[in-house]
């Protein structure tokens, strides 16, 4: 059982150990915590070691700071320099907040960023300022789904987040324009195990539940609505690429060969528009119609989107969490390899 505070302090160490500044070793360490505490152990402490071997082949800098390449006040744009992508999210996320109260709504793009990990984990801070983040990412140096009828990868999975305030409890949406993602396809290989149903297309445009298709053999992920209506997947994830790709100005023509995040994060400030009580008690309202909804199984009533990610959040913060078991045992080969106690 790992409590917030060990793991911190063991995920902290091993970055600090790799030269990463004090800061971008918290942050990321923070970030890759909150969402094994949130139950999203695909985006956890299980990257770890993929980002251990990114900061030792240079494909993640772990000191310096970003570039800033066009500023106007409640836009601005960067150039991540290949920096630890949870700290410019989070940092991206800071500034547009502090922006947000001036101008009522702020964006930053940023390109050139590594990995970011699982978007819900930034959302709470700053719902927690009354305020509505947003994040949205793609990866142009990298191609697991096809466009809807294609067979052929060209897109990412493309996550996008956003969150805000209710009168009760914050709802947070975390969702894809795939069915699945390639962390959790890793995971599946890493596990030995088969998707529950058919998510993901052969080379050929079969439907297949067997990760290891996309992985090893040109297989694709299925976009949103599968088979029937993938166009939906396809279109959100057209729309995702144009706010992190195309007003970043770093998409797929670059042809960029690592880890290279494109990045759209804005936050809006209700205040500026009806207010902020209009907004949360409009919100409050739809979300008690949403619970209260008759539920197709009594068992099985209607939740918010993030409901049980915060209730796993309080248990964990609580009683302390677990780790899987492949998770475990990367941890302690880095464990030993760099001489920390876990």
């Amino acid at each position: 059982m790992f409590t917030r505070p060990r793991l911190m302090k063991f995920c902290t160490s091993v970055f600090i150990k790799l030269k990463m500044d004090e800061e971008k070793a918290i942050d990321t360490s923070d970030i890759l915590i909150e969402a094994d505490l949130m139950g999203h152990s695909t985006h956890g402490v299980r990257l770890l070691p993929i980002y251990i071997k990114d900061i030792e082949t240079g494909n993640m800098n772990v000191a310096g700071e970003e570039e800033i390449l066009k500023d106007i006040g409640s836009c601005l744009t960067i150039d991540g320099k290949s920096l630890p992508g949870i700290w410019l999210t989070k940092r991206a996320l800071s500034q547009s907040a502090k922006r947000a109260k001036k101008y009522g709504t702020s964006t930053v793009l940023i390109k050139n960023s590594h990995h970011n990990g699982a978007l819900a984990a930034y959302m709470l801070p700053i719902i927690n300022q009354n305020l509505v983040p947003i994040i949205k990412s793609s990866v142009p140096s990298s191609a697991t789904v096809a466009p809807f009828g294609g067979t052929k990868a060209l897109l990412t999975p493309d996550p996008m987040a956003l969150g805000y305030p209710t009168n009760k409890e914050p709802v947070i949406i975390d969702i894809s324009a795939s069915i699945t993602t390639n962390n959790m396809i890793a995971d599946k290989i890493a596990k030995n195990k088969l998707f529950d149903f058919d998510c993901l297309l052969t080379s050929a445009g079969i439907p297949t539940n067997d990760p290891k298709e996309v992985m090893e053999k040109n297989g694709t992920v299925m976009p949103v609505g599968g088979l029937e209506y993938g166009h939906k997947g396809f279109g959100l994830a057209l729309g995702i690429e144009a706010l992190s790709q195309g007003l970043s100005g770093s998409g797929r023509s670059k042809k960029p060969k690592s880890m290279n995040l494109s990045t759209f994060v804005q936050v809006i400030d209700p205040e500026a528009f009806a207010g902020l009580k209009a907004f949360k008690d409009e919100m409050t309202f739809l979300y008690e119609q949403c619970i209260n909804n008759p539920p197709i199984n009594e068992n099985n009533k209607v939740r918010m989107p993030g409901q049980h990610a915060l209730l796993r959040r309080q248990k964990s913060l609580k009683e302390g969490f677990e780790l899987s078991k492949e998770t475990m045992m990367a941890l302690k080969s880095i464990s030993k390899k760099f001489d920390i106690v876990l």
